[in-house]
């Protein structure tokens, strides 16, 4: 399928990193824009009594989202594409559904690891209920890359 705009969420992992370069190849074989999102959430921090404050670990992850995109940009680079790079604070899926329809998404790319038991009950669920409910939302197709 020809795609108009690709956006790829990027994390830094390894899976991450495959879903970047499926991203990329795609984009080049579809002649088609891309676009890296790295989404900084501290939500995580207001549930704990951490002493590190929110804005400090927010700078620190502004920083690393830099370079994670940075990385990205480079596997692009290597399938001829030059990707926009969106650093964005917020919640993960709803800053991902902002970015989709602001770039007039057609394709959304995520790479995923599976989740333990423990992880799945920390979490609640799975992250294919999630994106099924992105994909009803943005009406983008959503390929997970494992």
């Amino acid at each position: 399928m020809d795609y108009t705009t690709i956006v790829c969420g990027v994390t830094g992992s390894l899976h991450s990193q495959k879903a970047a370069l499926e991203a990329a190849v795609l984009a080049s074989k579809s002649q088609t824009a891309l676009v890296y999102v790295y989404v900084v959430d501290v939500s995580f921090l207001r549930r704990g009594s951490g002493s590190m404050t929110s804005g400090a670990v927010a700078d620190s992850l502004d920083k690393l989202g830099a370079q994670i995109l940075d990385i990205a940009e480079e596997i692009a680079k290597t399938q001829g594409v030059v990707p926009k790079k969106i650093l964005r604070k917020g919640p993960v899926l709803d800053v991902l559904k902002q970015v989709i329809q602001e770039e007039n998404a057609d394709l959304l790319v995520l790479g995923h690891e599976d989740r333990t038991f423990f992880e799945k009950a920390l979490f609640k669920g799975d992250v294919e209920d999630h994106l099924e409910e992105l994909k009803k939302q943005t009406g983008a197709e959503v390929t997970v890359i494992r």
